[in-house]
């Protein structure tokens, strides 16, 4: 018997990817050329593996703000809450169809709302994936909320819906032994 609760997450993927929310957000990702991720703690890591793993599975430039020296010095200059705002001003690329994705388990984070209602008034999509529904969001941006009760579910299902979209671009991930085969080059062996 488990000890934590993981609050069904498959079912509540499940249910999220047949919104018109995720709808929305499965055609913004496949349309977009550059793709930014921005979120705190828990969803920062969420963020950063899903740009990896994006960029590496698809034909997308996914970029995560996981540079600790660059992070601390615009908020060092700038204020944590203008991190995201700071960063996407300076490295964001407006000729390009982009797509900015704030992670927050409460939907309330200041910094990755910033960044949202910067990447707004500057003509990109945007997406909020969220624990909660947020009492904070005051425009009408798209809002995917997986009504999580804890921090934990919200952040592995933020990691499991990046494959979902992933997958939604017709791509899709090796399995574990396709890319030991691929990389030893032995079908059916044990790789150590």
């Amino acid at each position: 018997m488990l000890l934590t609760n993981f609050e069904n997450l498959e079912t509540k993927l499940s249910t999220a990817v047949k919104t018109r929310e995720w709808k929305l957000l499965q055609q913004m990702f496949n349309d977009a050329e550059i793709i930014y991720m921005i979120g705190n703690g828990g969803n920062m890591a969420v963020a950063s593996h899903g740009a990896a793993d994006a960029t590496r599975l698809t034909d997308k430039k996914v970029h995560c703000l996981d540079s600790q020296s660059h992070l601390t010095s615009i908020a060092n200059d700038h204020g944590y809450d203008k991190i995201f705002e700071k960063w996407l001003e300076s490295y964001a690329d407006l000729d390009k169809k982009t797509l900015v994705i704030g992670f927050s388990g409460s939907g309330n984070s200041s910094n990755v709302l910033g960044g949202l209602y910067w990447a707004d008034d500057n003509g990109f999509n945007t997406t909020m994936i969220n624990g909660v529904e947020s009492t904070r969001l005051n425009r009408p941006l798209n809002e995917v909320c997986f009504h999580n009760k804890f921090f934990h579910s919200h952040e592995i299902l933020s990691v499991m819906s990046f494959y979902e979209l992933i997958h939604g671009t017709g791509n899709n991930c090796p399995t574990i032994e396709a890319e030991n085969d691929r990389k030893y080059g032995t079908v059916g062996e044990k790789h150590v």
